[in-house]
């Protein structure tokens, strides 16, 4: 495989050494982005879809030359064999077919890309229009992996996915599909996105419409400490079925934060059970739950520094019982399945001893590696983990048309009960 020379070797050798932990670093992540595409002479807003033909590149051979299936399977049989849990055998599974030579990474972009330089070499080559392959290898954590071999021809890229799975010690081909990109941008946050579709005749029988994918790869690489920090702090909570990191906030003005969804969020870590307070199998009838005060608040107060008293202020609180009245989320009020996910790029340690981190929101369906930002406070103390403020960045409502409110009291009223 061909490899770029040294000034790209140096330059990762900088970002993996360099932190994201200050002021100073904060500033600068952006512009070791810059320096990379640079030294690539890559503009990364170039998008070289909408090309006039229509026509699939010469096609794929059957099996890829760089690719030794049986060495890989080897390094399956290793790891599993050794670890047997996926979340563990991932990261190792990636480092060896990176000294194997491969270009690897995670299906959730959590480790940095092996032998990223080729990658770029493939990403420059084609915004020249030349000629180039590359394969990159997408570790799954459920088991298996997608091979995705990329061939760019004229300012045409071409994309052939080729799913295997792990099973019984054999790495198996179960799907294999191709198509021409409609989209292909490497950004400035150093994710490769790409959008396509591709006909399956058993999935078109059953959706009547062709299969699309959209592929994000972070293909530069993210400093190990802010993955930690997203890790503990960010991904418990995530964009998913809550506003906490959707909604400005903080610890003097909680108004437009939905104290519903953190109880149902921070309910199992509490009581270390499923959440009991579910919605009624017929989706005609919304339920009502009397939630104990003590019961609720210390839910809340597991993560967020307030009084009983301002809470009984936000929130359906009934003084003759001493509870709340809880409603869980009925059928029109889930988000969509495919959602932004979040990614801390710096993060800032405060004089209160609390640290402010700043994320971006990356959403492969929307072909954006940066949908928003927001500044996320949080401070560790007495052994526990407190909220103190979310801060999001200018954003148009359109863009979070996947996420769904909890229905008003009129909504619920006119809902359920008309």
């Amino acid at each position: 495989m061909k490899r770029l020379m040294g000034m790209v070797s140096v330059i990762v050798m900088c970002l993996a050494a360099s932190g994201c932990g200050n002021e100073i670093e904060k500033k600068t992540s952006n512009e070791d982005n810059a320096v990379l595409s640079e030294a690539y002479e890559y503009n990364p807003k170039a998008d070289i879809s909408g090309t006039e033909e229509n026509t699939i590149l010469s096609g794929f051979d059957e099996s890829d030359p760089d690719m030794d299936i049986s060495e890989i399977e080897q390094i399956y049989i290793n790891e599993y064999a050794e670890q047997k849990d996926n979340a563990k055998c991932v990261p190792q599974i990636i480092k060896k077919l990176g000294e194997k030579g491969y270009i690897a990474v995670d299906s959730e972009n959590k480790i940095d890309m092996t032998n990223m330089e080729e990658m770029l070499s493939f990403v420059k080559t084609g915004e020249s229009g030349g000629r180039a392959e590359a394969s990159v290898l997408r570790v799954s954590y459920l088991g298996g992996f997608t091979l995705y071999r990329l061939k760019t021809d004229a300012g045409k890229v071409v994309v052939e996915r080729i799913y295997y799975s792990f099973e019984n010690n054999r790495l198996n081909e179960t799907l294999r599909s191709d198509f021409e990109t409609d989209y292909f941008d490497f950004t400035e946050e150093g994710y490769l996105l790409i959008e396509g579709s591709w006909h399956s005749p058993v999935q078109y029988a059953l959706t009547m419409r062709e299969q699309y994918e959209h592929i994000a790869l972070r293909v530069f690489p993210l400093d190990g400490k802010c993955r930690d920090l997203c890790e503990k702090y960010i991904m418990p909570i995530s964009y998913g079925l809550n506003n906490m990191f959707i909604t400005n906030w903080n610890e003097e003005d909680f108004d437009n934060l939905d104290f519903y969804d953190i109880f149902e969020k921070f309910y199992p870590e509490m009581y270390n059970k499923e959440f009991p307070y579910l919605m009624n199998e017929n989706l005609s009838i919304g339920n009502e739950y009397a939630i104990p005060a003590d019961e609720f608040e210390s839910v809340v107060k597991l993560h967020f520094r307030l009084s009983g008293e301002k809470l009984r202020s936000l929130l359906r609180y009934n003084a003759d019982t001493d509870s709340y009245i809880f409603r869980p989320r009925g059928f029109y009020e889930f988000d969509y399945a495919e959602i932004p996910y979040p990614e801390v790029q710096a993060y800032e340690e405060n004089a209160d001893g609390s640290v402010t981190l700043f994320v971006n929101a990356v959403y492969p369906n929307g072909n954006t590696s940066k949908l928003f930002t927001h500044k996320v406070t949080v401070k560790d103390e007495d052994g526990k983990i407190y909220y103190l403020s979310n801060e999001i960045d200018d954003i148009d409502e359109s863009d979070l048309w996947w996420h769904a409110d909890r229905f008003t009291d009129d909504e619920w009223n006119e809902y359920y009960k008309d």
